[in-house]
C-alpha cells in the first residue's frame, strides 16, 4: 500500500515485496510473475509483462522516483562530454513517452490485455523537451490506444494523480470500445490543473485581498488604523468588508 508523499518502487506495487520482518506483502499481479522490458531506457516509465490469475497482461507503470539519464559524449567531437540529466518522477519526458507508445504497440501485436498504473502530472514542457519532440511522442501514445483491440484498463493507484496532458492521452473516450478507467476511492486525484494551478486561475486578486483582510490579524489592524487615523483621502479607500 503506497504512503502519501513517499516515493516507492512501482515494481513492489505490481508483484509484491517482503516487509522488514520477512512477511510477504502481495502485489497486484501473481507473485513474482513480472518480466520488465526496456529497463535501461527512459526509466521514468516501467513496462513489462505479468500474469493476473494466470492470464498474461501488458503492464505500464509510472516511476515516481527521480531518475538519471546519461547522454554519452559524441566520439567525433573532441569538446563533447558525457551529460547526466535528472528526470523527475511522475512526468512524461520525450524518451519515456516514446517508450510508452512503443510498449503499447508491442502489447497490441501480441494481443495482450493492458493495464496502465497512471500517476503522471503531465508532460515535461521545457524548451529542450519541446525541441526533442515531446508532443510528437505524446501523440503516438494516443495513436497506439486508438489501434488497440484488447481490453485496456487505466487505474489511478492510491495517492496517485493524473493531470494536464496525461489526462488527455489516457482518457477512456480515446477508444471507448476497449478502454476503461478506474481510480482508488478517496485517495487518488485527477484533473486538468493541479490544485495550486486551479487556485491561481479561480482565486483572483480581489478574492485574495478579501481573504487577507479577513484572516491576517496584522493587516486587519493596519486597515483599521488607516480608517480611523488617516486623512480624508485615506478614508476614501474601499476596504473589503470583513465576513
Amino acid at each position: 500500500m503506497p504512503s502519501p508523499g513517499i516515493p516507492y518502487d512501482p515494481r513492489n506495487l505490481l508483484v509484491g515485496t517482503e516487509d522488514s520482518n520477512g512477511n510477504w506483502l502481495s502485489g497486484f499481479f501473481d507473485k513474482e510473475i513480472f518480466v520488465e522490458t526496456l529497463a535501461g531506457w527512459a526509466e521514468t516509465v516501467v513496462v513489462g509483462r505479468a500474469r493476473l490469475g494466470g492470464i498474461p497482461m501488458g503492464v505500464i507503470a509510472t516511476e515516481n522516483r527521480t531518475s538519471e539519464t546519461i547522454k554519452p559524449a559524441d566520439p567525433a567531437d573532441a569538446n563533447a562530454s558525457e551529460a547526466v540529466i535528472q528526470e523527475a518522477g511522475c512526468v512524461w519526458f520525450p524518451n519515456s513517452a516514446n517508450k510508452t507508445a512503443q510498449a503499447i504497440n508491442d502489447f497490441r501485436t501480441e494481443d495482450l490485455p493492458l493495464i496502465v498504473f497512471a500517476n503522471w502530472r503531465g508532460f515535461s514542457g521545457g524548451q529542450r523537451d519541446m525541441f526533442d519532440e515531446v508532443l510528437k511522442y505524446g501523440s503516438l501514445i494516443v495513436d497506439a490506444f486508438v489501434a488497440y483491440e484488447q481490453p485496456v484498463f487505466v487505474f489511478i493507484p492510491p495517492f496517485a494523480e493524473i493531470r494536464g496532458g496525461a489526462w488527455v492521452v489516457l482518457d477512456a473516450s480515446i477508444n471507448k470500445s476497449v478502454m476503461e478507467m478506474y481510480a482508488s476511492a478517496g485517495s487518488s486525484r485527477g484533473g486538468v490543473l493541479e490544485a495550486n494551478g486551479a487556485a491561481s486561475v479561480k482565486y483572483r486578486t480581489r478574492d485574495l485581498l478579501k481573504t487577507m483582510r479577513r484572516l491576517d490579524d496584522k493587516l486587519i489592524k493596519l486597515c483599521s488604523k488607516l480608517e480611523n487615523d488617516g486623512d480624508d483621502e485615506t478614508k476614501k479607500i474601499n476596504f473589503p468588508e470583513r465576513k
